[in-house]
């Protein structure tokens, strides 16, 4: 897909974001930053014109007060020498906005290794709003900046349905400075 593809599908999920945020009594529900899931991601990187896809195990833990952990691997394969293996570890706090809306932010680093070249690790910076659109939508709008390799700020977007209580589906889509993904998967509370 092309850029401007990812970007209206990116605006198309910040959307419900901004016009639910003050959301009534009905959306009250709690967000939980204890999960763990499961997710297929499609990534496309524009530096080296290549497209991966693969698995991304990651989970969230709810620490004291506002403090929670989370951490994610991701393990992609892809044509033209393309594929990596990376992994993040982020420690967060988060503030309540209202009766379902959370401000976060997130300070991490992360190693990738890729397939073919060098390695490297750096420093991620992210902040947020994360809460409940409806009783059973959950979303999320992200800036994020990546230090590694020459740097990357990202706009990262979530919608995560629960039809079941401890079970969500998730969908994901990431445009970034050098590169755009999407992924779905599943998402458990615990």
């Amino acid at each position: 897909m092309k850029k401007p593809v990812y970007l209206a599908l990116s605006l198309a999920l910040a959307l419900p974001l901004t016009t639910f945020a003050q959301t009534s009594n009905i959306h009250r529900s709690e967000v939980s930053y204890n999960n763990a899931g499961l997710q297929y991601v499609y990534q496309h990187l524009d530096d080296y014109d290549c497209d991966q896809d693969g698995l991304s195990l990651y989970g969230s833990k709810h620490i004291h007060g506002g403090w929670f952990g989370q951490a994610r691997i991701t393990d992609l394969g892809g044509d033209d020498g393309c594929g990596s293996t990376s992994a993040r570890v982020d420690a967060g706090y988060r503030l309540k906005f209202n009766y379902s809306f959370h401000f976060y932010a997130t300070l991490g680093v992360e190693h990738t290794d890729p397939d073919t070249g060098n390695d490297d690790r750096g420093a991620i910076a992210a902040a947020g709003l994360r809460g409940m659109l409806a009783p059973q939508l959950e979303g999320k709008a992200e800036l994020a900046h990546h230090t590694i390799y020459d740097g990357e700020t990202a706009i990262n977007l979530n919608l995560t349905y629960w039809p079941w209580q401890r079970f969500g589906i998730t969908f994901d889509t990431s445009f970034g400075s050098d590169s755009h993904s999407l992924a779905a998967g599943a998402r458990m509370k615990f």
